[in-house]
C-alpha cells in the first residue's frame, strides 16, 4: 500500500470517468491524479 502514500489524507476533488467507460481518473489537491481502469479482468492503476 506504500503505493498509495501520496494521496493518503489529500483532498478528493474531482472524478471523472472516460467517453468509453473504461477507465476512471481521481483528482486530488496539489496536482496528485489516480487512473484506474481494467485490463485483463484486473484493476490497474498508476499515478499521472
Amino acid at each position: 500500500m506504500e503505493k498509495y502514500d501520496a494521496i493518503k489524507l489529500s483532498e478528493l476533488v474531482k472524478v471523472e470517468d472516460s467517453d468509453a467507460g473504461d477507465e476512471l481518473t481521481l483528482y486530488f489537491q496539489e496536482n496528485k491524479t489516480l487512473k484506474i481502469k481494467i485490463i485483463d479482468g484486473k484493476l490497474v492503476s498508476e499515478f499521472v
